[in-house]
């Protein structure tokens, strides 16, 4: 076993070959510290910085029961490093990681996604955040250049599909994407993915170059989850039509005896459905899809079809957004009574903004005027 060397270096550690038999045959001393050291000594090379603090003017070594978050920012990660973080996060107390402006090598960044998967591990939070640059032949390549090549599209979308299998396999419930530039067709894919996750509490999609375009599916989306409640739409391209269309797919809406009716056929055309499939169960046949159907409810004798009632807070600061929101706004606030909405202070009028802040209405700490 080499001496580790006083500094961490990308190059050197990952040139090193860590094979999978040095983890099997190391018994971990369940000191972060220790077991970590232990790796880096083979290598002959510092720990990488995610795996110390500052205490005053002296750097030292994490034990676990002090390090909840695994913080790796502006640097990079080579693939020892995260071999190591797998080996030692299923033992450790680390439930949240940042990954912030890493430059990644599009294989590296598999290999940490596909583990963040596979292995066992006890992170439910990660941050993903400003990683909009890719290392391509040696050089940092942002997904805005326009530098030409097949390769460098072909690395960049097998990047936006790793992030969409993340959202498809994890069990992540807060997931921040901010500033990563993804895209229209990689949000429109990760929100008919969120159709069917049950686990995602919280997205951040601040600065991606979302567009109406996509906004449609994040519209459909909300008709099916019911685990969302905080979504960040921060920076991007979203306008007043996005607004309008949001408030159709979230809240109460009352309906008239026709649409009762033909809800109670869907209702038990449902149930036969589910009915069928416990004896298709039984004798081992494929069983029929169920089909969604949101929830219904009786108020003062009044029936309401429930869309959305669990996504509580939204973020549209620094979106170009008009004052002709406004009526869309109210509407949202007035059909979720727990929703918080965040905009611009410059969006809306004097007037209505005014309305807003009365403190006799109900609208009042549920508009947070950002500037």
């Amino acid at each position: 076993m080499l001496k580790s060397k006083k500094f961490w270096a990308y190059e050197p550690c990952q040139a090193y070959e860590l094979k999978q038999e040095f983890f099997d045959n190391y018994k971990p001393k369940n000191k972060l510290n220790e077991d970590v050291q232990y790796f880096y000594d083979l290598i002959g090379i510092a720990p990488h910085p995610c795996f110390k603090i500052k205490h005053g003017k002296q750097d030292t070594m994490n034990p676990a029961n002090e390090l909840s978050s695994l913080d790796i920012i502006n640097a990079k990660v080579d693939i020892n490093t995260l071999k190591i973080i797998f080996f030692i996060l299923p033992n450790s107390k680390i439930y949240t990681m940042k990954l912030i402006s890493n430059n990644w090598d599009i294989n590296n960044l598999e290999f940490f996604i596909n583990s963040l998967i596979e292995k066992p591990n006890n992170i439910y939070y990660l941050s993903f955040e400003w990683n909009d640059k890719l290392v391509i032949d040696n050089r940092v390549i942002s997904i805005n250049s326009e530098v030409a090549g097949i390769e460098y599209v072909e690395q960049f979308t097998k990047e936006r599909n790793l992030i969409c299998k993340l959202v498809e396999n994890s069990k992540l419930e807060g997931l921040c994407l901010r500033g990563d530039l993804i895209g229209d067709d990689a949000a429109i894919k990760i929100f008919e993915l969120l159709e069917k996750n049950e686990n995602l509490k919280s997205l951040s999609l601040y600065q991606n170059n979302l567009t109406p375009k996509c906004f449609h599916a994040f519209c459909h989306m909300l008709l099916f989850n019911r685990a969302l409640e905080d979504i960040n739409f921060g920076k991007n391209f979203f306008d007043d039509e996005c607004i309008n269309e949001l408030k159709d797919s979230l809240g109460k809406f009352l309906m008239t005896p026709e649409e009762v009716v033909e809800y109670n056929k869907k209702l038990k055309d449902r149930e036969a459905i589910i009915k069928g499939n416990i004896k298709l169960k039984q004798q081992k046949k494929p069983e029929v899809e169920v089909p969604f159907l949101n929830e219904m409810v009786t108020i003062e004798d009044q029936n309401y079809l429930v869309k959305n009632k669990d996504l509580k807070n939204i973020n549209f600061m620094l979106n170009p957004l008009s004052d002709n929101c406004y009526e869309s706004i109210i509407n949202i606030l007035d059909n979720c009574p727990e929703m918080f909405i965040t905009i611009d202070h410059k969006v809306l009028s004097d007037e209505h903004k005014k309305n807003i802040l009365d403190v006799n209405n109900k609208y009042l700490d549920r508009v947070y005027f950002s500037k």
